[in-house]
């Protein structure tokens, strides 16, 4: 899933190997297709039937968190699903993912410094595909499925 001249996944925004396969998603690079002129990649959000286990993913520390329950909740206290606790501008409670209705959502729970979906910031809960980028504090994480 390769948009030409990068080695970068389309889907989740890992590295690609050399076979074409994404080290974080692991899935196989596809051509760009090509639309009235325009170049895309292959876009995952048309393909849900493909959802299988979900993941958080930090590319900086490779840490991956799985989202294998419900209710995923995020934040600094040790309590929650995913504690990310190095990052002092996340709240106690931050955000949580919710896996409903067939797909994943993202809902900020009221932080100090919000939740920004692909760099805008959450004012309502929104559903999350493959790629999408979650910032909570200063720490981002990709949206993944495997």
């Amino acid at each position: 899933m390769a948009v030409s001249g990068t080695r970068e996944c389309v889907r989740c925004g890992g590295s690609l190997a050399p076979d074409g396969r994404c080290s974080v998603c692991g899935e196989e690079s596809r051509p760009a297709q090509a639309r009235g002129g325009e170049v895309f990649p292959f876009n995952p959000r048309r393909d849900s039937s493909r959802l299988r286990s979900a993941f958080l993913f930090n590319k900086l520390t490779s840490e991956r968190y799985p989202l294998s329950q419900s209710v995923s909740k995020i934040g600094r206290d040790e309590t929650n699903n995913i504690s990310i606790t190095n990052d002092h501008y996340i709240s106690r409670h931050h955000a949580w993912v919710l896996q409903m209705q067939g797909g994943f959502w993202v809902e900020d729970l009221g932080s100090t410094n919000g939740t920004l979906l692909n760099g805008e910031l959450l004012t309502e809960r929104r559903q999350i595909f493959a790629g999408d980028r979650i910032t909570f504090g200063k720490t981002e994480l990709v949206f993944a499925v495997e």
